[in-house]
């Protein structure tokens, strides 16, 4: 074996010293945060009390017999409903930009505007045009077509569906400029191939566009359904105490009510750590699947 020269130690600590900024964040913001939840959540730690008490597995047999928890968790799979309709707008709306359709980035700007704005802005805009009595939607709907819209914000199921299609609009602007990106990338070479064989334009897109945006759509995916199973601003603010009947609580809504307003801080980091396995989970089989789906070019 060599001895290594003081040149290679030096370009050694030189690069330790590189990464520790990164290191220290992970470890800091990462690592450890982890670690006090998982400790945490066998404790009955409550913040007014002071008590920090282990307490083993108590809190996790309670999460798995409260009915709150459960409700929150089917609705908690109801978020992930936007997902294949905002991917397959965001499509058509790429599709259509990338074809140089006159004041197509116009429209890209108004896409994305939704996505950029202040979610509390829009919760406020969307609490006004759905309002049951006073507004836009309900009132287009008595004088157009003489019928009484639904209470979109108070009734147990129109609250969720309300949810749904603001992540829906919020959504679509950023996965279309995703969508576009990819588009752009594919050589145009395979298309005049494709022609010359005489195929046709669902063909085309079938064959060459859909396998070749995969990767960007699998991206799309992942981010979507953590971003959909971590759905917790919404239900702040559009409802009180998760709504009636618990109808729009997520699993996050459930967490952060039970730490802050029960200022129960190991029953919802216990709730937190069952959560974050779940997602962690969800991730890796959607990384295992994605091999029979996504298409990579060798």
């Amino acid at each position: 074996m060599f001895s290594q020269s003081k040149m290679e130690r030096a370009e050694q600590r030189a690069g330790l010293l590189f990464i520790a900024p990164v290191l220290l964040q992970f470890l800091i913001f990462f690592l450890l945060p982890i670690g006090f939840a998982v400790y945490a959540s066998f404790t009955n730690w409550n913040v007014i009390r002071g008590t920090q008490d282990f307490i083993g597995f108590r809190n996790f047999i309670e999460i798995f017999n409260d009915r709150r928890f459960w409700t929150a968790v089917g609705n908690t799979f109801y978020m992930i409903i936007p997902i294949p309709v905002y991917l397959t707008l965001g499509l058509l709306f790429a599709m259509a930009c990338n074809r140089n359709t006159p004041g197509n980035k116009v429209f890209r700007v108004l896409y994305y505007l939704p996505y950029i704005t202040s979610i509390v802005a829009l919760v406020i805009m969307w609490q006004w045009l759905f309002n049951f009595e006073f507004g836009l939607v309900n009132g287009m709907l008595r004088s157009v077509f003489g019928i009484q819209g639904p209470n979109w914000l108070g009734d147990p199921t129109w609250i969720k569906r309300t949810i749904v299609i603001m992540i829906i609009w919020k959504m679509v602007g950023i996965v279309s400029i995703y969508l576009l990106a990819a588009l752009k990338n594919i050589p145009g070479s395979y298309y005049e191939a494709a022609k010359i064989d005489g195929a046709n334009t669902f063909r085309c897109f079938y064959k060459i566009t859909v396998p070749l945006i995969t990767p960007t759509l699998f991206y799309l995916t992942i981010i979507g359904i953590i971003g959909s199973l971590q759905t917790f601003v919404e239900v702040q603010l559009f409802t009180t105490d998760g709504g009636r009947n618990y109808s729009a609580a997520t699993v996050v809504y459930y967490v952060w009510q039970r730490a802050f307003s029960s200022n129960e801080m190991g029953y919802a980091s216990a709730a937190a750590v069952l959560f974050g396995l779940f997602i962690l989970l969800v991730t890796l089989f959607q990384f295992k699947l994605s091999k029979k789906w996504v298409h990579e070019e060798g």
